[in-house]
């Protein structure tokens, strides 16, 4: 890299010379000369121009043009610094300053012999002395009057002392004391004094002179003053120095009053003053005056004295009394003309050249960044700016480019008042924002320049240091600002390592990051996590929200947690904050796996008031906290408490399986019996008591409270109290054990709400049992309330409930008509029981009533109903064939059961059915099962896919083999065979089993005229069908007028002589017949009916 050259710094004393292109400054420097030359009237000029724009530089070119030509010798020159001497009396600084110039300058101008004393008596200065004399009272003259004084007292002492010597001492001991104490005094005051030159002639000498008179303490007062001449002095005086001049071969001075804009408002009054009254309305003939001012700097200056004057009832004509006094002060005035823009950078870049070498090249963003960045070009500025460059260039790193230096210049003064912000959102810029706003290096150049460091660690170092200041106090100001930068995570990281301040650092990034989860900031917790010196010794004597945070977004969750709980338990003692600790643990838990946890191993014990206070904040979890409490002392402190107390403790069921409190127990049951009497107390005792035995209930209540004092109760509770329903339920579950509350129940209670039945529906449970209640609902039957408190029990499963499901299962029938509620819903109540069926065995089936297994059989999603099913089916395929043989003859519970429930297959069954049919159409029977029973058992068969046409086509074997058949038994198996006989299917069932002597039967009749399509059949495939038809034609003869039979002939294909030719006929020729025969004859549809 190449080493820029260094500058050196450029003067800022005024060249007396145009360098600025058009000569603007050296036409006016000519023109001013002209006129101090040759107008004798112009005594004081004005030079209005802007701060820095070449006033004072004109000035000396009005000098050295005036110094030029023959003439040049008569112009004197002096400047008159305003500013410098802006602390001192203006005119007699001026006179002392003018004086002393014309008469011991470089070039005296007027006699020093003449004007010595004046000189010398305007520079004196007055002094006062005042002398004040005052005694000194020694130290000697002091112990000698209090000795003098103690002297008769010393005396009395002294007399009553008997002993001489002892009386002596009394008199003599409080002198030498005194004066012993004085001496040792003065000896110190001496070493003091003198020191090293200490001697004991020296403290000897001065020790007398302490009772010498003429020792004296002087002061003295000293006051020196100057005087400011009067106006009337002042140009008097002036004038004594004009008149000097022309005496002097008529040498002019030219009094130059300079810096007059930067003088404050006060002081360019007064001074303004002064040289309007001195100098404009005064005329001198060889005095001439310059005063160079800003027009700006004046009008502000004399800006209170502004007048404004209302036209048309509006502020628009104002008088500024600057500009006032400026026309009224000044002869004439000159206005210095701004450089042109060629012209200004055409001294720019000289002034550079002169600064940094000939060989230097320009930057053209400096010479940008200048242009954009001021408002007016001069020449003091430009200098000014450049030896601030030079300045800043020779200490800053080398490898900074001068644009930055350049802009670092503008902004310096907005940087130094805030500078993070301006360091990374500049607001200087101005025009050039858009060339620098998204410059990557200009915030680390900008930096590297304000904090005088290295490039490479200006950005890291100083925000470091600004960042770790900010996270210790909780802010994130400059990160906020950092956001996006190039170094912003190397910064932050930095930054994590030297922070001190672990807990405003974390909810810092907290609110920095918000839910930014990226890897990097996983890397800045995680440092911040290690910062914090894990697994030591903290500070933190309990949870704080720091802690949460820091959970939440470390990877190592389960030592932090792990660290925390052991820091919160070693400070856990009787009157620690446990809610703060509870409100903690819940914050960490939000952050950790619950198989991260360890607090299950930590057992800390609390007093037995915090841990019911723990339970209380949180009843569903409170063992998680790792607090605990001992048992014994717990259990005293329930039972110290008073009864109203102890009567509202309501945490027992959270409490039974952590803690032991028989003491408590014993206590709560003896209150019971102990305050029947008290409805208030006795009702929240009750709850109290339920809560010791929810998984025992119902209690015996008989053992607390007697049924007198029951009924008592009854009688002295309304309806409305919170009590009424313990004592109602308590009676219900002594209902038949008392005939007093038996008498109540029926007769007293009368008509109960909605909510009171529900309410009583809530507590019965804990007195008698569910099951039990059901098993008593036919005792019931006059108390209708009883059966609604079951229904809800029933519907509304709630608490723990009891009941012997065998024996509820037993009851059903009674228990459903009594209850008068859906089957499905009492047995979708009572599968809560499920898991109990199983001490239902088969041997229990016959005790089930077939109603149960018929609704089991609607709700056999249930697993109660599928074990009560199972066990049916099971016990049905249990019976032999011979049980089914008389369960089908008697119609016993057996077949009812069949009847209701079936298996696909029951083989016992099956073959005490077809050994029953067969019996019976052999003969070897006398009787069969009824008709109603057959068509139920045959039911059941084709319900389990049986083929019945096995039975009943051995029966048609039978009858036609065996000739066995009579009327009774065709009645009987009649109508199955033609079902399932498949009668059709022999060419003897027609004459064997149709036998033409049963025809005359009215009921065989109608079987095979209801059948007649399988008769035909029949007689198509008999070998010979005679006997059948004729017993047909002759039954028709013999009921002529049954146009039934006749009809049923006619389908079969039987003639009957004549009369069927003339029907037939009837049938061809419909209308010639219906013409013919009487009206009376009936030509509907044949549907023959046997005559009686």
């Amino acid at each position: 890299m190449k080493t820029k050259r260094k500058g050196k710094l450029l003067s800022k004393v005024p060249c007396n010379d145009d360098l600025f292109e058009g000569g603007a400054h050296r036409k006016l420097a000519i023109e001013i000369s002209d006129e101090i030359r040759n107008d004798d009237n112009c005594t004081i000029i004005g030079i209005d121009g802007g701060w820095g724009s070449g006033k004072s530089n004109l000035v000396g070119m009005i000098q050295k043009e005036l110094s030029m030509g023959s003439n040049g010798g008569k112009f004197h020159f002096f400047t008159y610094d305003a500013w410098g001497h802006q602390t001192d009396l203006q005119r007699r600084t001026i006179l002392e300053e003018l004086t002393s110039d014309l008469v011991k300058g470089q070039t005296p101008i007027l006699n020093e012999n003449s004007w010595k004393d004046s000189l010398e008596n305007l520079l004196a200065k007055k002094k006062h002395t005042t002398t004040k004399t005052i005694p000194a009272i020694g130290i000697g003259t002091i112990v000698s009057l209090f000795s003098i004084l103690l002297t008769p007292f010393v005396t009395h002492l002294a007399s009553l002392v008997s002993v001489e010597w002892l009386k002596q001492a009394v008199l003599v001991i409080p002198y030498v004391a005194a004066y012993g104490f004085f001496g040792y005094r003065h000896y110190g005051k001496m070493k003091d004094k003198y020191k090293q030159d200490f001697t004991w002639e020296k403290c000897l000498s001065e020790f007398f002179l302490i009772y010498k008179d003429d020792i004296k303490e002087e002061t003295k007062f000293e006051t020196i003053s100057e005087k400011e001449p009067s106006s009337r002095q002042f140009k008097e005086w002036i004038h004594e120095i004009d008149d000097g001049l022309k005496q002097n071969n008529g040498i002019v001075l030219v009094l130059v009053i300079d810096n007059m804009d930067r003088l404050p408002k006060q002081k360019v009054q007064e001074l303004w003053a002064a040289i309007h009254s001195c100098f404009s309305e005064e005329k001198y003939t060889n005095i001439r005056i310059i005063v160079p001012f800003d027009r700006l700097h004046i009008r502000n200056a004399f800006q209170s004295e502004n007048l404004v004057r209302q036209c048309d009832g509006k502020d628009n004509a104002i008088t500024v009394y600057g500009d006032d006094f400026i026309n009224k002060t000044f002869y004439i005035v000159y206005t210095v003309p701004p450089p042109i823009l060629s012209g200004w950078m055409h001294y720019f870049k000289d002034r550079w050249k002169e600064a940094f070498g000939n060989s230097a090249i320009l930057d053209y963003s400096v010479l940008q960044v200048y242009d954009m960045l001021t408002k007016e070009q001069s020449p003091r500025k430009i200098i000014a700016f450049i030896n601030q460059f030079v300045t800043i260039r020779n200490l800053c790193d080398e490898r900074i480019d001068d644009k930055y230096i350049a802009l670092y210049i503008f902004g310096r003064s907005k940087i130094i008042e805030n500078p993070l912000e301006e360091i990374l959102n500049p607001s200087y810029l101005q025009g050039l924002n858009f060339l620098y706003s998204d410059d990557e290096n200009m915030a680390s150049n900008i930096s590297s320049l304000y904090y005088q460091l290295s490039l490479d660690k200006a950005m890291d170092v100083v925000f470091t240091r600004e960042v770790t200041a900010e996270l210790d106090d909780n802010n994130v100001k400059v990160l906020d600002q950092l956001r996006g930068n190039a170094n912003y995570w190397e910064i932050l990281n930095h930054s994590i390592t030297a922070v001190s301040n672990i807990e405003n650092a974390a909810l810092a990034l907290e609110k920095h990051f918000g839910d930014n989860s990226s890897h990097e900031a996983s890397l800045i917790w995680d440092a911040l996590y290690m910062r914090s010196n894990p697994g030591s010794a903290t500070q933190d004597k309990q949870y704080e929200e720091y802690h949460g945070i820091l959970l939440k977004h470390i990877s190592e969750k389960k030592e932090y947690y792990a660290h925390l709980l052991t820091v919160y338990h070693a400070n856990i003692y009787d009157g620690f904050d446990l809610q703060n600790y509870i409100n903690g643990i819940d914050k960490l838990h939000e952050f950790i796996s619950e198989e991260d946890r360890k607090i299950s191993d930590r057992k800390t014990i609390i007093s037995p008031k915090q841990y019911l206070q723990l339970v209380e904040s949180r009843k569903d979890n409170f063992e998680e906290y790792g607090l605990v409490v001992d048992d014994e002392k717990m259990d005293d402190y329930l039972v110290g408490l008073d009864v109203n107390k102890l009567a509202d403790m309501k945490f027992y069921p959270l409490l039974k399986n952590e803690v032991k409190l028989p003491k408590y127990k014993e206590q709560i049951k003896q209150l019971v019996t102990d305050n029947t009497s008290n409805f208030s107390i006795e009702t929240k005792l009750l709850c109290r008591l339920k809560e010791l035995v929810e998984d025992d209930r119902p209690i015996d209540i008989s053992v607390y409270i007697n049924d007198s004092e029951i009924y008592n109760m009854l009688n002295a509770l309304s309806k409305d109290e919170k009590l009424y329903p313990d004592v109602l339920a308590m009676a219900i579950s002594r209902y038949s054990n008392n005939s007093n509350i038996h008498s109540f129940l029926l007769n007293s209670v009368g008509v109960l709400s909605e909510e009171q039945i529900e309410n009583i529906a809530n507590c019965i449970q804990y007195y008698i049992s569910y099951g039990k209640l059901l098993l008593q609902l036919g005792n019931f039957s006059a108390v209708p309330y009883v059966a609604d408190i079951a229904r809800i029990l029933t519907t509304s499963s709630s608490g723990n409930s009891k009941m012997n499901i065998k024996d509820s299962l037993v009851n059903y029938d009674n228990i459903y008509s009594h209850l008068k509620l859906d089957s499905l819903s009492l047995l979708r109540r009572w599968n809560d029981w499920s898991r109990f069926v199983s001490s239902i065995k088969i041997a229990d089936v016959p005790s089930l009533s077939t109603r149960l297994v018929e609704d089991m059989k609607k709700s056999s999603e249930l697993q109660i109903s599928k074990h009560c099913l199972g066990l049916v089916e099971e016990y049905l395929e249990s019976l032999d064939q011979e049980a089914w043989k008389h369960s089908l003859v008697s119609n016993d519970y057996n077949f009812k059961l069949l009847c209701v429930y079936h298996p696909k297959s029951l083989a016992f069954y099956i073959d005490a059915f077809k050994e029953i049919m067969r019996g019976y159409a052999l003969g070897n029977s006398e009787t069969s099962i009824s008709n109603e029973l057959t068509e139920k058992a045959i039911t059941i068969l084709n319900d389990m896919g049986y083929d019945c046409s096995i039975v009943f086509k051995e029966v048609r074997d039978i009858f036609v083999n065996n000739s066995c058949v009579n009327k009774d038994k065709l009645r009987y198996f009649g109508k199955w065979l033609f079902l399932y006989g498949n009668l059709e299917g022999s060419k003897k069932s027609l004459n064997k089993i149709l036998r033409s002597e049963f025809l005359d039967d009215p009921e065989i009749l109608k079987l095979v005229s209801e059948n007649k399509s399988v008769v035909k059949q029949m007689m198509k495939k008999a070998d010979d069908t005679s006997d059948f038809t004729n017993k047909l034609s002759a039954l028709t003869k013999q009921h002529e007028d049954d146009d039934g039979l006749k009809s049923l002939c006619s389908y079969w294909g039987i003639d009957v002589e004549d009369f069927n030719i003339l029907i037939l006929k009837f049938f061809d020729f419909h209308y010639i017949v219906f013409l013919k025969f009487p009206k009376n004859i009936n030509f509907s549809p044949p549907q023959w009916q046997p005559s009686s």
